[in-house]
């Protein structure tokens, strides 16, 4: 299904993986979709890239099924498969029983969350390694970046970030984020330009996070200072130099 892609998204999606040299030739790029916007725009955005980049790469797309109230319906599971289907993008979904572990932790917020996102990272590595992935592309944006960035400075009293590209020891795997330059905004028009199917989030803390908090702010300073998130991304990539690099 040929999608034309806004030529602003292609612009910071190839710098991203130029600057941070993302993709090479022979990479195996495992996606990890979780449904949302992000993730299936990098799929998308991905599979394109594969059909007309000149470096020869391939493509395939995953969803950690959390299972329980949190997990997939079976309307859920067709329009992802038929989506990835049209794409071209090999799909697999793997059920696991992580909602259950979480629901010892319901009045504990943060350690839910924290806990949530460990296993769903810890279940992603180790399928990406035996399915023979040497990267994992995830769907971090610019805002992403931004929060957490603000999140460690405020909370932690710390100057760090995620960055672009992370190689993981012991799995052997490279974690990537090419849409690390986007802001969300582009993102959301051009799910909604290119029809680009999108599921509801079932977590109940959505919405109700601190970095939901820092979200709101960043949305406010964003109105408040012209050329805000470009000021960011310019110090964000102080912290992103090899030399900064952990």
């Amino acid at each position: 299904m040929p999608k034309v892609f806004p030529r602003m998204l292609y612009h910071l999606v190839g710098k991203a993986i130029s600057d941070f040299n993302l993709i090479a030739e022979n990479d195996v790029v495992l996606v990890a979709v979780s449904g949302g916007k992000d993730s299936m725009l990098l799929a998308s955005i991905l599979a394109e890239l594969h059909r007309r980049a000149p470096v020869k790469f391939q493509v395939r797309a995953l969803t950690i099924d959390p299972g329980g109230e949190l997990g997939l319906d079976p309307e859920e599971r067709a329009t992802l498969e038929s989506y990835f289907e049209s794409l071209g993008v090999p799909y697999n979904i793997v059920p696991t029983e992580i909602a259950k572990i979480v629901e010892a932790y319901p009045n504990k917020k943060n350690t839910a969350c924290s806990l949530c996102a460990n296993l769903r990272r810890g279940a992603l590595h180790k399928t990406a390694q035996e399915m023979g992935a040497n990267k994992v592309a995830l769907g971090h944006h610019l805002d992403d970046a931004i929060e957490t960035l603000f999140l460690n400075m405020f909370y932690q009293g710390s100057l760090r970030c995620f960055h672009p590209r992370t190689y993981l020891t012991r799995r052997e795997v490279t974690v990537i984020r090419p849409l690390v330059y986007v802001p969300e905004e582009e993102i959301i028009k051009a799910v909604k330009r290119l029809e680009i199917p999108v599921l509801t989030a079932k977590c109940p803390y959505a919405g109700h996070t601190l970095r939901q908090a820092i979200k709101d702010r960043v949305t406010e300073l964003a109105r408040e200072i012209p050329g805000f998130r470009n000021q960011l991304r310019g110090a964000l990539g102080d912290l992103w130099s090899p030399k900064k690099e952990v």
